[in-house]
């Protein structure tokens, strides 16, 4: 009985193999049979599956003729015929058509099975990707179908090919973390170098990339604030993207109370558990008011933490700018607001300790020593508050000045005087320049911005735009003459500000400025800042001073020999066309001695 039984079992098989074979031939068919499958890529593997599976090779070429539309054939033809009517730019609208019709039939589930299959690529997607235009298409088509995992891959192959600032304003992007990170990389190596005075545009395609949905936003916010924490002080280029995305969000974001919330979080708070210093900083933050009851919650969890000996919350939350800032408008602000009323001595004494303890502190426990660096800090910032006059007179400037200068020594207290100095400077329209200031005298104000500068450097940009505030001004008791003259000692000021490693911001606001300032100020600054610099020159200190000389070359000609020589010896020393151009126009040295003399 066992013979036949495995006799039949082999028929069986047999039988189940032909079927099998069958099977394969009807589906190889059915592929080739599909219009043009003759310009697939997979067709070389079909007919080797349908030959293997027993079928003949005369049908597989009868297959792929009969199925030949000639369809791409038919495009390079219609392509090539419109080309002369309608000039280089058919080739762009024949790729955006296709590229529609592309987009129109791609199926996501499809293109994902087979991927999941592979686990790679199609071959034809390497040859895509070198293309700006199928580029761009699946870029489209992610963001219609930023699920899809094969479209995710292709956005990390893209990525991987250099391609990432293609890809700072795909809204998909982000979604994949892979690819996120890149672009992250990428905004921030595009950045450099940055400045105070094109920090915005920079900041643009890292705004796009990392503040359009909440995770991206949280995540990059996270990786900040883990830089800020290992590099610590000189993480301030970290600090200030960080704060700058932080401003966007509260800006433009539909739910300000999100940023709030993550910068609480960073922090190191709970949300959401009712905790006190929780409240009061996102009240804070939310209102750019420090309220006195806001403060008080701040200043009971802090000192009354510092007094029994128990943890105090993470003081990050009080150096947060959105939270410190607000409590300085609010204790000094009657030195600078006239709608800033002086606070009484017992609710100042809170606002003022706070701050102390925000620039002093750390998380640390506190030892005596630092009590009493905070003692003494809260003295001086109390000293500040009630020795510095509203709206002063040049006596009384003078003999703070001592005094002034003690207090200048700590960042706090210089932040404070600064923010007086542009007040005193710029009240009622300039009043302190048009009673004051002589053609033959430096401001005393103006120096002392100087000196803040040179003690603190991340003051510099605030330093910058109180010299901007004079520059700018236009006084009404002033001759044009007088005007110019005030303008020039303030580009002294300001040359000396750029040797402080400040030139790229001086630079791009003059240029930017351009056309606004006269031509002899403008070749008068040209002269003060290169006196400050040798060459060789940084490329972009170099370009954009090489605009500037070219804007104000009729000038140059005509200016005295001490103004010439600088700008004589910086276009020397380039290589380059322009430069030589621009140099050969000058008047040489012994034709403008000549000139002088006659």
């Amino acid at each position: 009985m066992s013979t036949p039984a495995n006799t039949s079992n082999g028929v069986s098989a047999s039988l189940s193999d032909a079927d099998q074979r069958k099977r394969t031939q009807e589906e190889m068919k059915q592929k080739l049979a599909k219009a043009d499958a003759i310009m697939e890529p997979s067709t070389e593997s079909v007919v080797d599956r349908y030959l293997e599976a027993g079928g003949a090779p005369f049908n597989t070429m009868n297959l792929l003729m009969s199925s030949y539309e000639g369809l791409a054939a038919m495009t390079n033809m219609v392509s090539s015929d419109m080309g002369p009517v309608y000039g280089p730019g058919i080739n762009a609208a024949i790729g955006e058509a296709v590229s529609r019709k592309i987009i129109e039939n791609f199926d996501p589930q499809a293109a994902d099975s087979k991927y999941s299959e592979t686990g790679q690529l199609p071959e034809y997607t390497e040859a895509m990707l070198s293309h700006q235009v199928w580029r761009k298409t699946i870029y489209r088509l992610s963001e219609r179908h930023p699920g899809s995992t094969m479209l995710s891959a292709a956005l990390q192959h893209i990525a991987d090919k250099g391609y990432q600032a293609e890809m700072t304003s795909l809204s998909s992007a982000p979604l994949h973390t892979h690819v996120f990170y890149s672009l992250l990389a990428e905004c921030l190596e595009n950045m450099s170098p940055a400045n105070e005075e094109n920090l915005h545009e920079k900041l643009e395609g890292l705004i796009t990339a990392v503040c359009r949905r909440e995770q991206t936003y949280l995540v990059a916010r996270y990786i900040f604030h883990g830089v800020q924490q290992k590099l610590g002080a000189k993480a301030a280029g970290i600090r200030r993207i960080d704060d700058e995305l932080e401003t966007y969000m509260l800006d433009n974001y539909k739910r300000p109370q999100l940023a709030i919330n993550i910068q609480l979080l960073l922090s190191g708070l709970v949300v959401g558990g009712g905790n006190s210093v929780v409240d009061a900083a996102a009240s804070i933050i939310q209102e750019e008011y420090a309220a006195t009851g806001d403060v008080a919650s701040l200043y009971n969890e802090y000192h009354g933490a510092m007094t029994s000996g128990k943890p105090a919350p993470p003081v990050d939350i009080l150096r947060n700018e959105r939270v410190l800032h607000p409590i300085i408008e609010q204790v000094f602000g009657h030195l600078w607001d006239t709608t800033v009323q002086k606070l009484r001595p017992e609710l100042a004494n809170k606002y003022i300790w706070l701050i102390a303890y925000a620039v002093l502190c750390s998380n640390e426990p506190i030892d005596e020593a630092t009590k009493d660096k905070l003692q003494q800090l809260v003295v001086q910032l109390k000293e500040v508050c009630e020795g510095l006059s509203i709206h002063p007179i040049q006596t009384q400037i003078y003999q703070a000045v001592p005094k002034i200068l003690d207090w200048i020594s700590v960042p706090i207290l210089a932040r404070v005087v600064l923010l007086w100095i542009r007040d005193v400077a710029t009240y009622d329209n300039f009043t302190y320049y048009d009673t004051y200031f002589t053609s033959s005298e430096v401001p005393v104000l103006l120096l002392l911005l100087e000196e803040i500068a040179y003690r603190h450097p991340l003051l510099k940009p605030l330093v910058f735009a109180a010299y901007k505030d004079g520059f700018e001004s236009q006084v009404p008791g002033f001759s044009p003459e007088k005007q110019l003259r005030l303008q020039k000692i303030i580009i002294n000021r300001i040359a000396l500000l750029a040797q402080l490693d400040y030139a790229l911001p001086v630079i791009d606001y003059f240029a930017a400025k351009k056309e606004q300032i006269d031509e002899s100020v403008l070749v008068y600054f040209l002269h003060r800042l290169l006196a400050q610099f040798e060459a060789p020159y940084p490329a972009e200190f170099l370009a954009p001073v090489l605009e500037l000389i070219n804007y104000t070359i009729d000038g140059v000609k005509v200016a005295k020999e001490k103004e010439i020589v600088y700008i004589r010896g910086f276009l020397a020393s380039i290589d380059n066309e322009q430069a030589r151009l621009l140099c050969a126009a000058l008047p040489d040295e012994a034709s403008v001695t000549a000139t002088l003399a006659d």
